[in-house]
């Protein structure tokens, strides 16, 4: 087989791979930014790239053209004083002497299949309005009549973020954001060393547009893991918190490009790996992506109906409740029912009160001096008489004892700690699928940044641990519940005889 005809055999998820290997030729950490494009383009949006001059940024838009067959490029820098002929060709002669006006747009921004606009946040309101519907519905008012353009994806760069309201719209625009920094100190000598290299795929690795169509039109179908919804709130939580705007056109948009990513690599539901585009569709400003990043990288590791928290605090409110059942008291009571107290000598007795010799705050016993009529420890104090005891009327202490559980009771907490602890158990072996499957996922995903796979398998293991350690507990839970002291059954007999019982009881007394 030669190699054309084995090129002809290649997969749609093949060649995208083959494409994103040719479009990182000859850049460095430059990746992130070339799987941004391709995915952007291939679910029809657009990729805004914000840093300084001299980082490749014209080069990526050049080179996201070279991915597709016969594909126009454009390419224009703007400034505050640019007109509307710069990106959208010039008037026609011919048609003004007609009464007409049209523009010749060959070559421009209407004709272009990829199109690169540097410092995007300098046009002004002559171009705006026209930019905005070209980038949005595709399409261009050229006279009296309104034209479907061709493309497919506008890659745009700025040194700075927009200021002014006016500006709002066209950024929202762009669904991918990304900030391209210069290269690293790590990567600097490979710089130095680089030589020229150019994005040049063969014919039949390149995407069609029919390839495009299809695409967007069958990744509609992919399913929605529930997981997913539950990972898109915590973003939302998020940020409401960090007080980060996201509309609601863009959270529809970002539903798509997850779609997109689940089915070039050919899955037919979108799970929580695909999220990794979230962070690079919601941030505002390059600061917020950090912290967008880390609610994906703690969240991606477990399935998103799962929480840590809500499972240490059930487990945390079932030991509660075993320890005020242990600790729960009632009033001991004798053979026939009576409530039974401690007397003064330490003795049970089924008296509430008594009289008792009065003491002094050291347990001392008081008396009455008859000599001098007053209390006093002392049985004489100069008087040859004895001294009569103080007696009181106290209050005796209720003797107290656990209390003790019917079988239905202990039953029915053993069986709630029972559901509890099926729920962890499921969760960790849960876990261990993900674990086995993360290497799988990672080496098949197209989309996936790699150098993420250890922190994503730490995640999990850390998930697991902790799971395990609540399982422990719930194991103690139900421990504690099946210890709890049990009533005698053996002393319940028919309510009516019970009655009879305690009635006759009444009468012998």
């Amino acid at each position: 087989m030669n190699n054309l005809t084995s090129i002809a055999l290649l997969s749609r998820k093949e060649k995208i791979v083959r494409l994103i290997d040719e479009m990182n030729k000859g850049l460095l950490e430059r990746n992130e930014q070339v799987k941004l494009m391709l995915l952007a383009a291939l679910a029809g949006e657009h990729v805004l790239l914000i840093g300084p001059p001299g980082t490749a940024k014209s080069e990526l838009a050049k080179r996201l053209k070279s991915v597709f067959v016969e594909a126009s490029y454009f390419e224009r820098l703007l400034t505050r004083f640019s007109v509307p002929e710069e990106l959208y060709g010039p008037l026609s002669i011919q048609a003004l002497e007609d009464d007409k006006y049209k523009r010749l747009t060959s070559g421009y921004l209407p004709e272009a299949s990829v199109a690169f606009i540097d410092e995007i946040f300098k046009a002004n309101s002559a171009i705006l309005n026209s930019l905005l519907t070209l980038l949005n519905e595709r399409e261009f008012d050229n006279g009296n009549r309104r034209y479907k353009v061709p493309l497919i994806s506008v890659v745009a760069a700025s040194n700075e973020l927009p200021e002014g309201e006016e500006l709002s719209a066209l950024y929202d625009r762009f669904m991918l954001r990304s900030f391209v920094a210069p290269v690293s100190n790590e990567s600097f000598q490979d710089l130095l060393m680089l030589s020229g290299s150019t994005c040049d795929p063969e014919l039949e690795v390149r995407l069609k547009l029919e390839d495009l169509a299809e695409v967007q039109q069958l990744s509609e179908k992919v399913l929605l893991n529930p997981s997913v919804i539950v990972l898109c709130k915590a973003f939302r939580e998020h940020l409401q918190r960090e007080d980060i705007y996201v509309s609601d056109r863009r959270w529809r948009k970002v539903i798509k490009l997850m779609k997109v990513s689940a089915f070039t690599t050919g899955m037919t539901e979108v799970s929580n790996y695909d999220a990794w585009i979230l962070p690079h569709c919601l941030w505002n400003k390059p600061e917020e992506l950090q912290g967008l990043k880390e609610v994906y990288e703690q969240a991606v590791a477990i399935n998103g109906e799962f929480s840590h928290e809500r499972l240490t605090s059930l487990v945390s409110i079932w030991d509660n409740k075993l320890q005020a059942d242990k600790s729960q008291q009632r009033q001991k009571q004798d053979a026939k029912g009576r409530p039974l107290f401690i007397n003064d000598k330490g003795n049970e007795t089924i008296k509430s009160s008594g009289e008792v010799q009065k003491t002094d705050s050291s347990g001392n016993l008081i008396y009455v001096d008859k000599h001098y009529n007053k209390e006093t420890v002392e049985k004489t104090n100069g008087y040859s008489g004895s001294n009569d005891p103080v007696i009181i009327e106290v209050s005796f202490k209720a003797t107290t004892e656990s209390v003790h559980y019917s079988k239905s009771h202990i039953q029915g907490r053993l069986q709630e700690v029972g559901e509890l602890k099926n729920t962890a158990q499921s969760h960790i072996d849960a876990l261990n699928n993900q674990l086995d499957s993360a290497n799988a996922t990672f080496n098949d995903h197209i989309w996936l940044d790699k150098t993420l796979l250890p922190q994503i398998t730490a995640s999990l293991e850390n998930a697991r641990s902790h799971t395990q350690k609540q399982l422990s507990k719930i194991n103690k839970l139900e421990v504690g519940f099946t210890a709890l002291p049990k009533e005698d059954e053996s002393i319940y007999i028919d309510s009516d005889v019970a009655e009879d019982t305690a009635l006759e009881g009444e009468l012998c007394e």
